[in-house]
């Protein structure tokens, strides 16, 4: 087991799903992950869905319901990156004080009787101390992967290195990040993709200038008063738990040849810190879905999760590499001969017609990390619907 987790038998078993679980997803786990009905192959990855941060924090959510009753039960946001778990916990009667979800003005009123849960994202230092403050019980569900790189940001900062953070600036993760590495006196970047890296890159190199850099970039990617002359001399990298990893990966071999050509290889170790901090569950999504594609011929996949959820959209990515790939929130997303899904290169939310080809087909399953059993079986079932054959198994729950 990593060092980095911390084991707490209530939440060891990985497919505990508690009211999340499905009879279909159950019987393809049971047959290896295929079905044949009809025309339709069903195949799904070898790794998706709940992963066991989820299982905890949907645990322990479940648990503070149970522990207090009579008390006001506050989420601070969501709890994961999954509309149909949020909105189950609000028909339970949480409440959340951020968010879509969110009751306005609820902070003002949170008082000692109230308990709070912080969601598995984590949480900015600066929320973590107005609850603090208002004297509530505090209920944190934070994975322990995403503690992780926490404890990479403090020691970056005590050596007096920059962290630059491979992730995207306003997800919870990264904002949280971001807040501890400010509140202890350090500094920030944030990178999303290969070409912000590039310009960063160019910038160690001085082919671009800092000015030049900070303006391509969000003002929140940058901590405070940031100077690239001055806080690109040491670098130290982290990333979102939930990116795509390859690129992670890509970007961290960018940074450190940007530093090798300012410094010289001989003095690059003196400059230069690397830590991959993707999930063990985020990897193993994504390296089923490219297993998946080497097992056999797909006609398509389809990838189930929350849209505003990182690694959902990037296991969308690492399909699209090799046949057509949909993101959907869920069943309602199709209809018939057409599907509703969200776009990986622009953000779109678009409506495709004649997405099932006709004919036998093969169709892969995949879904995000914060998506239940119940509604990944669901979405098989509507898919084999729309191809007009029976569905495989009982949904069940």
């Amino acid at each position: 087991m990593d060092d980095d987790r911390q084991s707490d038998d209530r939440y060891e078993d990985p497919f505990q799903r508690y009211s999340y679980r499905s009879g279909l997803i159950e019987a393809l786990r049971e047959s290896g992950g295929e079905l044949v009905r009809g025309r339709v192959t069903v195949r799904t990855a070898r790794s998706f869905g709940f992963c066991w941060g989820v299982d905890r924090a949907v645990a322990m959510v479940r648990d503070a319901l149970r522990d207090h009753p009579g008390r006001r039960i506050w989420l601070l946001d969501q709890i994961i990156h999954n509309p149909r778990v949020n909105a189950d916990f609000k028909a339970m009667g949480v409440r959340f004080l951020d968010g879509p979800f969110a009751d306005p003005g609820a902070v003002a009123t949170l008082g000692p009787d109230d308990v709070v849960i912080i969601p598995a994202f984590s949480a900015k230092v600066e929320d973590v101390e107005r609850l603090e403050r208002a004297g509530v019980t505090v209920v944190d569900t934070t994975c322990p992967w995403v503690v992780r790189p926490h404890r990479r940001t403090i020691k970056y900062v005590e050596d007096g290195f920059t962290t630059v953070i491979h992730g995207l600036v306003h997800h919870e993760e990264t904002a949280a990040s971001c807040s501890l590495v400010a509140s202890r006196g350090g500094h920030f970047l944030v990178v999303a993709d290969r070409e912000q890296a590039e310009w960063l890159c160019a910038t160690i190199r001085g082919e671009l200038s800092g000015a030049d850099l900070l303006g391509r970039l969000a003002p929140e990617a940058a901590s405070r008063d940031f100077d690239p002359a001055q806080h690109l001399r040491r670098v130290g990298t982290i990333n979102q738990t939930t990116m795509l990893a390859s690129e992670t990966r890509a970007i961290e071999a960018m940074i450190r040849a940007a530093i090798v050509a300012r410094d010289g290889e001989s003095d690059a170790h003196e400059s230069f810190r690397e830590l991959n901090t993707i999930c063990r569950a985020t990897q193993d999504n994504q390296d089923a879905v490219l297993a998946l594609s080497e097992s056999g011929p797909l006609d398509l996949l389809v990838v189930v999760g929350g849209y505003d959820s990182s690694n959902t959209r990037n296991l969308t990515r690492v399909g699209g590499d090799a046949f057509p790939s949909f993101h959907v929130l869920g069943p309602e997303a199709i209809d018939g001969d057409v599907i509703r899904h969200r776009d990986p290169s622009t953000g779109q939310v678009v409506e495709t017609r004649g997405w099932l080809p006709s004919g036998d087909v093969a169709v892969g399953f995949t879904a995000g990390a914060s998506t239940p059993d119940t509604l990944l079986g669901q979405v098989i079932e509507r898919v084999l619907e729309a191809a007009g054959v029976p569905c495989a198994a009982p949904a069940g729950s």
